[in-house]
């Protein structure tokens, strides 16, 4: 932030100078300042630079806005018509304004990126009222009449949740599903739609559990962890909450989708626990980063789990140590291929983990109210992920990069 003083320090005495030497020039800069695009801070780009000796695919970079509006000077309201651009080539990049606090004014600028190995891009900032929608990256919603189901993706991986209508039957599972396609698009939407007209015509190929050459559901969920449910770890058992009660979407997209889910307390280890997760998806992600807090009586260490399911035929791989866990799956239908599904930790986190209760599982030690965050989410054989390999290879480098994040400043081009 020194860095970005001293430049703007600078800049100041440079304009304080001009406005100083002639009328005319002063009137420009008056000019340029009631348009809200400084001239001092005009020529002005964001440098984002890859630290690492690997390419990055599509990610999400997080800029914190303020740093915008003290750069040019820009309003809230202003910043609604921003854009982003590659300063090299003039094409737009992906963004999105952002807060994680409900109902609060945005502090986040999102951008969607690529970089190569060691590379740099350089990012060029305007305000522009007439620009066209961005395509959106990410999608979600409550889906009331499939009985309160939540379901959300983005073009190469979906997920879904099961909702209090949905428990009223006695189905009961707090596990995150898996929906595999093939091609990057939305399937949400459609799969329900196809899902009702099969009920309708008694015609089961018209099924979501049917792949119609864009993809399906073949993940059994049951009572498991799915994907990255969790539960107390208590006495080698998995002690797991009901169904969500009640969720509220905290973000849209374009390129980051986040909601939070809340769960009925529920009996664990001699005490009564209760559960929020906020769950995020960026574009271009298999995994979703999920934010869980238990809260509880008492300040004693209790063991929170995050786990995914281990079907038969098949078994947990860590290729990590204690941050990495990964499990090559069986689909319900052969014919499916088969379905990988991973949990990443950071380091921080503190994470320990093991295979057991049919499940590879990541624990946590947590007090009441204390967060642990972690990523979880699946590939499938017949996508981008045809094998083992290519997931665990994939899970090493997403580590990587999330421990070696995208570094940035600011320049004067």
């Amino acid at each position: 932030m020194a860095e970005l003083i001293g430049n703007r320090s600078q800049s100041s005495q440079r304009c304080g100078g001009l406005l100083g030497s002639t009328r005319l020039l002063a009137v420009a800069c008056l000019s340029f300042l009631f348009v809200s695009l400084p001239l001092c801070t005009a020529a002005q780009e964001l440098r984002l630079t890859n630290p690492l000796s690997i390419a990055r695919g599509e990610e999400v970079v997080e800029i914190p806005l303020l740093q915008i509006t003290q750069h040019f000077h820009w309003s809230l309201a202003q910043l609604q018509s921003l854009v982003a651009t590659d300063a090299a080539t003039n094409l737009r990049i992906p963004s999105q304004l952002f807060s994680e606090r409900p109902d609060a004014d945005p502090d986040t600028l999102l951008l969607l990126v690529k970089l190569p190995a060691n590379g740099v891009l350089n990012v060029a900032f305007r305000l522009d009222p007439t620009a066209s929608s961005q395509e959106a990256m990410v999608f979600g919603r409550t889906v009331p009449e499939r009985k309160d189901d939540f379901a959300w993706e983005n073009k190469i991986v979906a997920y879904r949740i099961y909702g209090p209508a949905l428990e009223a039957t006695g189905e009961i599972s707090s596990g995150i599903d898996v929906w595999s396609k093939r091609i990057p698009n939305f399937v949400v939407n459609d799969f329900y739609k196809r899902d009702h007209e099969a009920a309708l015509t008694h015609n089961p190929a018209l099924s979501y559990h049917k792949d119609n050459g864009i993809g399906l559901d073949s993940y059994d969920v049951g009572k498991t962890r799915g994907c990255g449910g969790t539960a107390v770890w208590d006495d080698g058992k998995l002690i797991v909450s009901k169904n969500y009660t009640s969720v509220s979407i905290i973000a849209a997209g374009p390129v980051r989708f986040e909601f939070e889910i809340s769960y009925a307390p529920w009996a664990a280890a001699g005490t009564t626990v209760t559960e929020t997760k906020r769950i995020s998806l960026d574009a271009g992600s298999h995994l979703n980063k999920i934010v869980s807090t238990f809260t509880f009586d008492g300040d004693k260490l209790l063991n929170v789990a995050a786990g995914i399911a281990i079907h038969e035929g098949t078994v947990a791989t860590f290729p990590a140590g204690d941050s990495i866990a990964s499990v090559w799956d069986t689909p319900q239908i052969p014919s499916a291929g088969r379905i990988a599904t991973a949990l990443v930790s950071l380091p921080g986190e503190k994470a320990r983990t093991l295979a057991a209760a049919n499940h590879a599982l990541m624990i946590f030690e947590r007090r009441s109210g204390a967060p642990f965050t972690y990523f979880a989410g699946s590939g499938w054989s017949k996508a981008d992920m045809p094998n083992e390999e290519d997931w665990n290879s994939y899970l090493k480098i997403f580590q990587q990069l999330h421990e070696h994040p995208v570094e940035f400043r600011w320049i004067n081009h």
